[in-house]
């Protein structure tokens, strides 16, 4: 089971996730409900996160993911180029291979790419042309729309630059603090100055 429900120490809902390839699992916190885990895709997107992926209702750890890739690349042959014998249309079994990867690999809800594949990703493994993957897409799934990686890209870069401007902004209110302090701390000396000249030609005329 890669999803498994479970509680914390403290009660707290926590999903096991465990990877269908090692057996390497992962905790993540995730709600739980009467189906078992309705929080299985806040729990999947957690670890996708992490580097895992849900492919074909397979979920697989970082390293299993990365073999299963260097095993495609060992195993397919060379990408087709364009030239003048390539083929203009693919063949049904080219077509079918596409659909069936793109229902794995295209999230039709959100429009978009899961995890960091494209249109060229799903043509590498394929040894297809990235024109019929996006002219597939485009036909029965939807736009380009970048992938899950991208959008998680752009949420850290949107909340990092948020938390610079929060610290520039807290950090310009400290700085016009000292600044005031410091003009405090000179005026102080002024002062100290002028007594100090106020009080030395008294002293001298008591001693004479």
């Amino acid at each position: 089971m890669s999803f498994e429900p479970i509680q914390s120490s403290h009660g707290q809902p926590r999903v096991r996730c465990t990877c269908d390839d090692c057996s390497r699992e992962e905790v993540v916190r995730a709600a739980h409900g009467k189906s078992g885990c309705d929080g299985l895709g806040q729990a999947a997107k957690k670890v996708q996160n992490m580097g895992w992926t849900f492919i074909g209702k397979r979920l697989r750890c970082p390293k299993c993911e990365a073999k299963r890739k260097v095993a495609k690349m060992v195993d397919r042959k060379p990408v087709p180029q364009e030239s003048n014998d390539t083929p203009r249309q693919p063949t049904r079994a080219q077509n079918r291979d596409i659909m069936d990867l793109l229902v794995e690999v295209y999230d039709v809800n959100q429009e978009r790419y899961r995890q960091g594949d494209t249109d060229e990703t799903v043509a590498d493994v394929l040894n297809v042309m990235p024109g019929w993957v996006a002219r597939l897409r485009e036909e029965f799934f939807g736009p380009a729309g970048g992938n899950e990686e991208m959008a998680a890209l752009a949420e850290q870069l949107t909340n990092f630059v948020e938390n610079a401007e929060a610290v520039r902004s807290d950090a310009a209110k400290r700085l016009a603090e000292l600044d005031r302090v410091v003009q405090q701390a000179k005026d102080y000396q002024k002062r100290l100055g002028a007594i100090e000249t106020a009080v030395g030609p008294r002293l001298m005329a008591q001693v004479k």
